[in-house]
């Protein structure tokens, strides 16, 4: 059972919203923002919130309005990121800020942020506001304690969850939670919503840590190997510091903490990985959180809607972009 086929009208409805609210004044704006959301990605996030409102009966404008939401808040994290992680490619083709710059991409984040708020205001559920402004909030934390262990190999597995927690699994979390509160879901499904939502996000922030190890440009949308380039902390190195030798240690240490990185250094990480079987503990890992998020499917009935999620949870394991 297809989520997208089933979700083919709500979606279209989504994206009318969104072109609505992307007629900005200042057509600079526009044009960053139509940038990013006209190549789309899979559109996962406001899918989470349209299927956990659908599943529940509900297909009034709200979870329109709220996916639209998600959706600005997810589009507008992707403009910030891309200017603190200096990214030139997203989702395969040129980020805003290599075309506009620095500063007009952060303008047009902050503009479709405010877009967010203005969104969830009119769906007039202070419940579903609240979900989606505190995961904005832990999104920004989550980015934060990302700086805090970059260039850092041997940062605490904890730490690296706590990242993933904030700065993804937040987000899908919310937009799952959101769907289900406009949907009037009791306090159980509410919660076993924001479970199947969060669970996602991490399986779904590690295998794209995985990708940039095994993955082509064209698969990812973005180059191999940037999260090496730039000493980013990630599972696979955390994993792969705590099986590593002396000297293993002092190649990461080299080329991720000082960034003192030669021609062949991310082949030799991509050894160091393969040596200890890395990247299969890290599918095992997304799997486990995986299995989580479809265990707590068991508090809605059963319907194509629930289907389709377990369907997407499956999935999301050997997803190519």
């Amino acid at each position: 059972m297809n989520l997208n086929n089933l979700l083919k009208k709500s979606l279209q409805k989504v994206d009318e919203e969104i072109l609505m609210r992307l007629d900005a004044t200042v057509p600079l704006l526009s044009k960053i923002g139509s940038h990013l959301i006209k190549v789309k990605g899979k559109r996962i996030r406001p899918s989470l919130t349209l299927a956990m409102s659908a599943q529940l009966d509900d297909f009034s404008r709200n979870p329109i309005l709220l996916a639209t939401a998600v959706e600005f808040i997810h589009t507008a994290t992707l403009l910030h990121d891309d200017v603190v992680d200096q990214s030139n490619l997203r989702r395969g083709i040129k980020s805003a800020n290599i075309i506009w710059g620095n500063e007009a991409s952060v303008l047009a984040g902050d503009f479709l942020f405010a877009q967010s708020f203005d969104l969830m205001v009119e769906t007039k559920s202070l419940k579903a506001l609240s979900v989606l402004a505190q995961a904005s909030c832990k999104i920004t934390q989550g980015e934060f304690l990302q700086m805090q262990i970059s260039n850092k190999p041997n940062t605490k597995i904890s730490d690296y969850f706590s990242v993933i927690g904030g700065k993804t699994a937040q987000l899908f979390g919310a937009s799952a939670q959101s769907g289900a509160i406009v949907a009037n879901g009791s306090l159980q499904q509410v919660k076993a919503a924001f479970d199947y939502g969060y669970n996602m996000g991490l399986a779904f922030q590690i295998i794209d840590d995985i990708m940039d190890y095994s993955s082509s440009k064209n698969q990812m949308g973005k180059n191999q190997g940037d999260d090496f380039k730039l000493g980013k902390t990630t599972l696979p190195i955390i994993l792969a510091w705590e099986r590593s030798n002396k000297l293993e240690r002092e190649f990461f240490l080299k080329s991720l903490q000082e960034l003192k990185q030669e021609r062949d250094d991310f082949e030799k990480c991509c050894e160091i990985l393969q040596k200890y079987s890395i990247l299969n503990r890290c599918k095992h890992i997304a799997n486990s959180f995986i299995n989580k998020a479809i265990d707590s499917l068991n508090e809605f009935s059963e319907n194509d809607y629930k289907k389709a999620l377990i369907e997407l949870a499956n999935s999301s394991l050997s997803r190519d972009n």
